[in-house]
């Protein structure tokens, strides 16, 4: 069994793994959840060690998972997953290349815009989101 610290630590993981494959914020996990706000900031941050049953249960609802789900220290299905997600947007049809290259241009150009930079796995990584969204 681990301590509070240990817990908390595990639990803000599973919550933050989940909610990047969710694709949702903390505020909108909050809000979804019914939850006040910083109610899961504080868990994420360790600044809740012992979150009550009814946040974990609204938490684990939203976040499609079992509060036993959040609270094992388990490696998390994440990677796992987004490797069957890559496989799959790899072999799906490349219907709109047009739209694929406006996407580059984009993401070029708010790049330039705010003068910053990125790496290749960044900027792949942003063309996916938009292309595919």
């Amino acid at each position: 069994m681990c301590n509070n610290g240990e817990m908390s630590t595990a639990l803000a993981k599973q919550i933050s793994v989940r909610m990047k494959a969710k694709n949702l914020s903390v505020l909108a996990l909050e809000k979804e959840a019914g939850l006040k706000t910083h109610a899961v900031r504080n868990i994420l941050r360790g600044g809740s060690k012992r979150p009550s049953a009814d946040i974990l249960q609204a938490v684990s609802d939203v976040l499609g998972c079992t509060v036993k789900d959040l609270l094992t220290n388990q490696e998390i299905f994440q990677e796992e997953d987004l490797s069957e997600s890559n496989d799959e947007r790899l072999n799906m049809s490349y219907s709109y290349p047009d739209l694929y290259m406006e996407t580059v241009q984009f993401v070029n150009e708010a790049l330039k815009q705010k003068g910053k930079t990125a790496t290749l796995k960044q900027a792949l990584t942003c063309f996916e989101e938009i292309y595919f969204t």
